[in-house]
């Protein structure tokens, strides 16, 4: 008979090392399996499972935390799920009892509490394996939705007019052009989405009709999601924004869970747009996120929004691991350089890109810039930030005259001591 595996789920490591001492002490000993990164949680299931009980920590205790919960339940009924919560959270009772868990522990707990909860979650988890003729992590495992989910971008950004759509765009299209892989986009913009428009697409249906749909089962929703989507000529997919702005007041977090957790089982890649607000339904999509991307331009006010955002992330407890900078829209003699940027973010810029007018035309013609101006400086400068999600030698592929562009010389001398992390 194996030891008990219990996964601890919550961004800060608090919860887990308590657990841990507490657990020394039981017999078998459970091995116990630390999850901070909330986004790679379905790898570990997958990947390091089957798990006889799951405990949630804090970060959880948010509507798209249960949301999130929700899913992990649905498709793994037989691991049990405790709960160990600060707070009440500010949901509806049916959304906690959704989560399937056996019970709510509030924290801060004394040792003496959390063992009880742990002694009893452990009791139910081995009725669950002894009733159960096969065993449920397995089967799940094997299921086609439990395969591999792809890899979630998001953009952000504190203050509005970024280039946040644009940047999604492109890193749709490089995911796609270079890699050989599916990429698709979700318009999160729920209320003025400009994804489509700045593609020239015209969808027939958006991330509304989607949730319309009568059936509730995850399944389904995996195997529909495509249908309404709209593909760009590039080749990659987009799920468009609501085309009446008060739908967008009837889409929640869970719902965006769903969404983004559909698209992730039929895609390699998931770029999600965001506007620039911090909502419950924007920080369910940066719970789902294995990478943000935030942005800022070369102004005072988007600067300082930027690192006011920053902190925010970070009392919400989402790693700094996963957040990459990008400067956009930089330009000379504006009263404020790159350098003087640079210095106030010391995890450095993964891109400092060029104001250049290609990125209007590319707009005008409903093409990543990347696509129609592959020789431009903006362009070379985008794919040296993306470079390390690319496939080794894809470099080759920039056409080589762009190296030796005037222009390329001059945003190299601009932006020459700007740290780049590829």
């Amino acid at each position: 008979m194996r030891n008990p595996k219990i996964l601890v789920l919550d961004r800060n490591e608090t919860l887990s090392e308590q657990l841990e001492g507490i657990l020394s002490e039981f017999r078998p000993r459970p091995e116990v399996q630390s999850c901070s990164r909330i986004g790679a949680v379905g790898d570990i299931l997958t990947d390091e499972g089957p798990f006889d009980l799951m405990v949630a920590g804090p970060s959880l205790a948010t509507r798209s935390g249960l949301a999130r919960l929700e899913v992990i339940h649905d498709e793994l009924p037989n691991m049990v799920v405790m709960l160990a919560f600060a707070r009440r959270p500010d949901a509806a009772l049916r959304d906690i009892v959704r989560t399937g868990a056996v019970d709510l522990v509030q924290l801060p707990a004394d040792d003496d509490v959390l063992r009880e909860s742990l002694e009893r979650a452990l009791e139910l988890s081995r009725k669950f394996t002894a009733d159960a003729p096969v065993p449920a992590v397995a089967a799940a495992s094997a299921a086609p939705g439990l395969a591999r989910p792809g890899t979630v971008f998001t953009l952000s950004s504190a203050t509005g007019g970024c280039g946040k759509t644009f940047l999604a765009t492109n890193l749709a299209y490089l995911l796609t052009h270079h890699t050989g892989k599916r990429a698709c986009i979700v318009d999160l913009d729920l209320q003025f989405g400009e994804v489509s428009t700045a593609l020239r697409l015209r969808p027939r249906y958006t991330i509304y009709d989607v949730l319309q749909r009568e059936d509730t089962d995850e399944a389904d929703l995996q195997a529909h999601i495509e249908e309404y989507m709209v593909t760009h000529e590039t080749g990659f997919s987009v799920l468009a924004a609501p085309k009446d702005p008060s739908e967008a007041d009837r889409i929640d977090p869970p719902d965006v869970t769903r969404i983004i957790e559909a698209c992730r089982a039929r895609f390699d890649y998931v770029v999600v747009d965001t506007p620039a607000a911090l909502t419950e339904v924007v920080l369910a999509a940066f719970d789902l996120s294995d990478v943000l991307y935030t942005m800022a331009t070369l102004d005072l006010p988007s600067v300082r929004n930027m690192s006011v955002f920053l902190g925010t992330l970070e009392r919400l407890k989402i790693s700094s691991e996963n957040v990459k900078l990008i400067l956009n829209k930089a330009e000379t003699d504006v009263g404020i350089d790159v350098d003087q940027v640079t210095r106030l973010f010391p995890q450095g810029f993964s891109a400092v890109l060029p104001y250049a007018k290609e990125v209007s035309r590319s707009i005008n013609l409903g093409m990543p810039v990347a696509a129609s101006s592959p020789q431009s400086e903006v362009s070379r400068l985008m794919f040296k930030g993306f470079a390390d999600l690319l496939p080794e030698g894809a470099s080759a592929r920039i056409p080589a005259a762009a190296a030796g562009s005037s222009e390329g010389g001059r945003f190299k001398r601009l932006f020459r001591r700007a740290p780049v992390n590829a």
